[in-house]
């Protein structure tokens, strides 16, 4: 993570063991000297131990600013609501100071995001189990670009991603209610209930709208002598989503490897599609899956459908 130096300006507390004072009467040395300097550190910005309360307010948002040459617009999206992988952090920046100034402990619920106000709040969806957690954003990262969200080791915990490193995760802003605020300012965690797992598909990109399929009936022609001609079976498929960023199609597809979905381009995106189905029985099948599993808005197209510059059919 970067330090708030880089990014804002944070009040930078006394350092501990400084010397404070000199002697007691009759030339006695001040023993408790570090330990007064570290209550001056605990009481400064950000300090009080790992479960004081942190102020809310001001709401930080910060100027542009650039890592590794690629510039972060921080940005006040009351609608964030996005997928990609969360990874954590902690063990090397215990104790030292988040972008908005506070003392980072691994041991409280929190996370870092590139563009969100600092502090906000994120509901945080693993999406292959299905667990969910609130956290409070105070920091700035993660910087590598298949990563959207850098979680604390807390965090981390509560959704079992430790040993794993990271996982795909859905990330989604809110506003909680006054008890749940309270303990994440406390550094206390915020479980919530769990969700089926892949059960609600990110508004990463626009979903493809409901369509109804049809039967295409057999059309008879009259020649000379009658005999029916029968047009070719369609190629008909299933749009699922149509996620912009490719990272978020590759993961959705992996999620649906067993209906063979797979990602492919759009004229600005990308999208997720199964298929093709040649027969209605296979083709209603598929689409009773995909919606069973929470993709109401999942789509058939015909494969020779043209796209639209949208990305969708």
């Amino acid at each position: 993570m970067r330090s708030a130096a880089d990014i804002l300006t944070p009040c930078v507390p006394a350092q501990a063991g400084a010397r404070i004072g000199g002697r007691l009467p009759g030339g006695a040395a001040v023993r408790w000297a570090p330990l007064l300097g570290l209550s001056l550190l605990l009481a400064g910005c950000g300090g009080g131990g790992i479960h004081h309360l942190v102020n809310d307010t001001p709401v930080k948002l910060g100027r542009p600013y650039a890592v590794r040459g690629q510039t972060y617009v921080p940005t006040d999206d009351p609608n964030y609501d996005q997928i990609g992988e969360a990874s954590w952090y902690g063990n090397a920046e215990q104790g030292n100071h988040t972008a908005s100034g506070e003392t980072f402990y691994r041991q409280r619920p929190s996370a870092a995001h590139k563009t969100l106000p600092l502090p906000s709040y994120v509901e945080v969806t693993r999406l292959d189990t299905g667990a969910r957690i609130l956290v409070r954003v105070n920091d700035r990262g993660p910087f590598a670009r298949d990563r959207i969200l850098d979680l604390s080791k807390e965090a981390a915990d509560e959704l079992d991603i430790v040993r794993a490193g990271r996982a795909m995760v859905r990330v989604r802003r809110v506003t909680p209610n006054g008890r749940d605020r309270d303990r994440l300012r406390r550094g206390y965690p915020v479980v919530l209930g769990s969700v089926a797992p892949s059960a609600t598909p990110p508004r990463t990109g626009r979903v493809a709208p409901y369509i109804t399929p049809t039967v295409q009936q057999p059309v008879a022609v009259a020649p000379p002598r009658p005999a029916p001609v029968y047009a070719p079976p369609p190629q008909r498929r299933i749009v699922v989503a149509s996620p912009s960023d490719p990272d978020a199609a590759d993961a959705l597809a992996a999620s649906l490897s067993a209906e063979g979905a797979r990602a492919e381009p759009t004229a600005t995106g990308y999208r997720v599609i199964t298929g093709p189905y040649t027969d209605d029985a296979s083709l209603s099948a598929a689409l009773a899956r995909l919606r069973a599993r929470g993709y109401q808005g999942a789509a058939v197209i015909d494969a020779t459908q043209p796209q639209e510059p949208n990305g969708t059919p």
